[in-house]
């Protein structure tokens, strides 16, 4: 009995452990700009990309 109540215990522990969870976002951004004058056409390209992190917590 007592090692079913150990195991038992053990294994809430667990769970409430890996009820947190992480999530990932992404986040890609591309800007181009165009300049003309008479003779010439330049162009320039932006692009940014972010990665934002979320830690999840179970609430109580």
């Amino acid at each position: 009995m007592k090692k079913f109540l150990i195991i038992a215990l053990s294994l809430c522990a667990i769970t409430v452990g890996v009820c947190s969870c992480k999530a990932w976002r992404t986040i890609s951004t591309t800007a181009t700009y165009v300049q003309s004058n008479d003779s010439t056409k330049s162009t320039a390209t932006i692009t940014t990309k972010t990665v934002e992190e979320y830690q999840g917590v179970k609430k109580k």
